[in-house]
């Protein structure tokens, strides 16, 4: 009796004494995150040629098991063949990537290997255990999420691109057949295997921004922002900010992994504003983006071409001088009220001038146009429609139906505005004539004077001869 009872203590203590062992053992997330994937042969992000990632071990029950001392680690991943066999990639350790303590932890020939017959799913990459460390001189692994980064990976094309990295289908081999992962940690003084005592995961890559594009402006007011969705997602969050710093956050949105795109509406016009996508592991971990910056319209834009008469000379094809003109944009039923105005210069060789009307919403308006020395022209009676997420063009030189009750004067091979209403009041008459002849008699010069028709600095006998042919032909403004 006596006998048996001792052997069943000893059993007993064996149990414990075991248990107390495996207590101590520690356990540890491994995993492979922060994908990166990038286009160096300039696709827009269409076609990754390349990808990095990391790998970081995490000590994730210190409490129990105290310092997580690593001894030897060696990664291996399966992966798909179907992009191609082993020489036409490069995979390697990208050079002072560890935060290992001691650089002998860092594993050591990493390769490529497909066809591979010992994968799953036809092909691995491998990286092969680091140096044998001896206690003591192994790193302390991190108890802080994410943990220790090993090594930042690369995996590179060497010709060409792939459609999209995640068709890897990557994941972790932590079983037979060999080759496989393994990790070493030391025990007191013991360099014990803890591969079983492990988590493995495979973190998502980081979402490729496709549009808005990066440095883009004038886009709309509402905006359908897509990113390319990554196979290890499980879910994506969008986030919008006014600032580079991340700080003032306005939109946040939790999306499902099925998503690839959000449309936003609301925001005001010209302003830039910043935006990334997160892809949510499936521990609930968001790995984001680069941050891409957009700016939003300035407002309606429309590119107006337009010729005053007297400034325009023929043999050249060129106006005199670059010139300021005043659009206003009126809505097309009575009274039709100035809903917005503009100002630009228009250019003397292609007698175009860009225009924004800031505050004028969507819709369709008549264009009403003010130079200081020329006759009021409105636009065609049917109007302009203009929109915030395209520039309108309109064109006063092609035809006379472009103006307002054909308010136009065709000189040599283009349609004119009328100059000569030196005091703006609608009408080319004596009182604008007079003020012409006066300025003349005396020889007056300089530039931009609103008497000096033909822009040639000098008020004389031509710029009375173009208001005084106006004035007889009773030219007056044209208005609905």
């Amino acid at each position: 009796m006596n006998k048996i009872f001792t052997v069943f203590i000893m059993f007993i203590i064996a149990i414990i004494s075991s248990c107390e062992i495996n207590a101590q053992n520690p356990t540890f997330d491994l995993s492979a995150a922060n994908f990166q994937f990038t286009d160096s042969i300039g696709t827009g992000g269409v076609a990754d040629d390349a990808m990095t990632f990391d790998i970081l071990i995490w000590h994730t029950n210190a409490g129990t098991s105290g310092p997580f001392e690593f001894a030897l680690g060696q990664y291996y991943f399966n992966v798909s063949s179907v992009i191609g066999v082993t020489a036409d990639f490069n995979y390697y350790i990208v050079p002072g990537s560890t935060q290992f303590s001691n650089s002998n932890a860092v594993p050591r020939n990493p390769t490529f290997v497909s066809p591979d017959g010992t994968s799953p799913i036809g092909a691995s990459l491998r990286v092969n255990s680091n140096t044998v460390l001896g206690a003591g001189s192994g790193p302390i692994v991190s108890t802080i999420y994410p943990g220790t980064r090993v090594c930042t990976m690369r995996f590179k094309k060497k010709v060409g691109s792939t459609a999209d990295f995640p068709l890897l289908n990557m994941t972790w081999r932590t079983a037979l057949p060999n080759p496989f992962s393994k990790v070493f940690a030391y025990v007191g003084t013991t360099n014990t295997d803890i591969t079983l005592n492990g988590n493995y995961d495979i973190g998502p890559g980081s979402a490729t921004l496709l549009y808005p594009q990066n440095n883009s402006i004038n886009n709309p007011l509402t905006v359908n922002f897509i990113w390319n969705k990554r196979s290890s997602s499980t879910g994506y969050l969008l986030q919008i900010y006014t600032d580079s710093l991340i700080t003032n956050n306005i939109v946040s949105d939790t999306l499902s992994n099925s998503d690839s795109a959000r449309t936003v509406t609301g925001f005001n016009k010209n302003i830039k504003f910043f935006w990334r996508v997160g892809t949510k592991d499936i521990n609930e971990n968001y790995y984001f983006s680069p941050l891409n910056k957009f700016t939003t319209t300035p407002g309606l834009r429309v590119n107006l071409k337009i010729i005053p008469e007297g400034l325009y000379y023929p043999i050249f094809n060129l106006l005199s001088r670059r010139d300021t003109f005043s659009v206003y944009a009126r809505n097309t039923v009575i009274p039709f009220a100035v809903i917005d105005s503009a100002k630009s210069v228009v250019d003397s060789i292609s007698f175009k001038g860009n225009f924004v009307f800031k505050n004028a919403p969507e819709g369709t308006y008549f264009l009403q146009v003010k130079h200081f020395s020329s006759v009021e022209t409105w636009s065609k009676s049917i109007g302009i429609p203009m929109t915030l997420t395209d520039t309108a063009f309109y064109d006063f030189t092609s035809e006379i139906t472009q103006a307002y009750g054909s308010n136009l004067k065709f000189k040599s091979d283009k349609y004119c505005i009328y100059s000569g209403d030196i005091n703006q009041d609608g009408i080319i008459d004596a009182s604008d004539l007079i003020k012409v002849y006066n300025d003349s008699y005396v020889g007056l010069t300089g530039r931009y004077l609103v008497s000096d028709l033909n822009g040639d600095n000098v008020v004389d006998a031509s710029d009375i001869s173009t208001a005084d042919n106006n004035v007889f032909a009773g030219i007056l403004k044209i208005i609905p």
